[in-house]
């Protein structure tokens, strides 16, 4: 299942979660640097891949910069910020309902 998002100022809604997924969606959004909003996916574990640019990841304000083809889990509950470090960052980000929930 696929959710595309054409830029950072819309908020990524996945579609509804179906058997066939076992709950797990994947959304493309494209993040300025001037964008940056606290996300909090309460029953959701979140993969981030980056896949052009550079990805300022901020989870309990501890900050990570991410690079073409790096990998960061969100666990489920975690309060996390995605913006660029640079102009445009392009991230596939897949989420999967938590396990234990």
């Amino acid at each position: 299942m696929l959710f595309v998002t054409p830029n950072a100022r819309q908020t990524p809604k996945p579609p509804a979660p179906s058997s066939t997924t076992h709950g797990a969606a994947l959304v493309f959004e494209t993040l300025t640097a001037a964008e940056s909003r606290v996300r909090l996916r309460a029953e959701e574990e979140t993969l981030l891949r980056v896949i052009d640019g550079i990805l300022r990841l901020t989870i309990a304000g501890r900050e990570q910069l991410l690079g073409i083809g790096d990998e960061a889990i969100v666990p489920a509950g975690a309060p996390h910020a995605l913006a660029s470090a640079c102009d445009q960052t392009r991230v596939v980000m897949g989420f999967r309902p938590a396990r234990g929930r």
